[in-house]
């Protein structure tokens, strides 16, 4: 009789460390800035910085990649070049690079060649995002979402 007692307990301690483990509170993105943008034909590489307030434990953006929009007009690919590393319970200052690859030229021209001068608001992402935290890994869907919502939902 005792062991089943004790076999019970552990299912159920076993059960809320679990459920512990997987509540999240919001993470905050703050002052994002891309740093730096090199073109390379029809390649776009941005280095971007943003300060993260990330209340839970570390956790791994390992890749992201999709389409992006501008109305109804997709125009570019774009993907995380490299995992990004999002440091637990801090207020830190997290750096990444994004490659973006223009597929649909004219779309890109009528936007303009500065793109400090681009209505970045109106670009919409289409794709995924995989995401993992020790051994739970996770992947968000987008579609067609505004850029500024994507980086504050990456919760």
């Amino acid at each position: 009789m005792p062991t089943r007692i004790f076999r019970f307990l552990l299912l159920c301690a076993g059960f809320f460390l679990l459920t512990s483990c997987l509540s999240f509170r919001d993470i905050e993105v703050k002052d994002f800035t891309i740093n730096n943008v090199t073109m390379q034909g029809t390649k776009i590489v941005a280095d971007f910085s943003a300060m993260v307030n990330n209340p839970n434990r570390t956790f791994v953006i390992q890749s992201a990649g999709g389409d992006l929009s501008q109305g109804e007009q997709a125009f570019a690919h774009g993907q995380l070049t490299q995992s990004l590393t999002i440091p637990g319970k801090t207020d830190q200052l997290c750096s990444g690079q994004l490659q973006i690859t223009i597929q649909d030229l004219l779309t890109a021209l009528r936007m303009g060649t500065d793109y400090r001068s681009w209505d970045v608001e109106s670009f919409l992402f289409s794709g995924d995002v995989h995401v993992r935290a020790t051994w739970f890994k996770k992947k968000f869907s987008y579609k067609k979402m505004p850029i500024n919502q994507l980086i504050n939902s990456l919760q």
